[in-house]
């Protein structure tokens, strides 16, 4: 903590020091080309998802909570995949398209309009069954398994040779415009 008190000019000329070493830094990375977000020149490849299971694994865990099953929905497959070679080549899932507005977005330019919407994103886990296990040990993803107005869903897998991560999965649920407005 930095303190406001009169004697500390040494302590201020510090913090001016390390703003200026933190801006010089910002403007050497932008000006290299390197991105603060990871390498987004990394080769990512697309990893077959055995979608049936991940369904089935996922429609048990809905209806051990009262909910009906989604279906798969080979539309919501292609956007999820984007997205996900999208956070492996960042090796990050700190991105602004990971927002309700992203994801929105992102749905009605991929030509997807939705009454309901929902993404879970993961990074680290080397197989489906880890990946639901870190969702469902998160409120946030947790809340989105289990969203009732949600019908469909779409899921993908990338990975990257090397980084922090490796191993990054996405899963959107929706509810499109043809599946009717849910009943609030």
């Amino acid at each position: 903590m930095i303190s406001r008190d009169a004697n500390c000019s040494s302590g201020r000329m510090a913090v001016r020091r390390a703003a200026v070493a933190a801006v010089a830094g910002l403007l050497l990375a932008v000006l290299s080309g390197c991105s603060l977000t990871g390498d987004n020149s990394a080769e990512v490849t697309d990893v077959p998802v055995n979608r049936g299971a991940a369904l089935t694994e996922i429609n048990a865990y809905r209806s051990s909570n009262g909910l009906p099953p989604v279906v798969l929905d080979p539309q919501l497959d292609a956007l999820s995949q984007d997205m996900a070679r999208t956070i492996a080549r960042n090796d990050s899932m700190n991105t602004r398209l990971h927002s309700a507005r992203g994801l929105s977005g992102r749905l009605d330019r991929g030509g997807y309009p939705t009454y309901a919407g929902a993404e879970n994103l993961g990074a680290g886990y080397r197989t489906f069954d880890e990946a639901m296990v870190g969702w469902k040990g998160s409120a946030d993803h947790d809340k989105n398994l289990l969203n009732k107005y949600v019908t469909r869903i779409g899921i993908a897998r990338t990975q990257r040779p090397d980084g922090k991560y490796r191993n990054f999965w996405v899963l959107i649920l929706a509810r499109p415009v043809a599946d009717g407005r849910p009943v609030l």
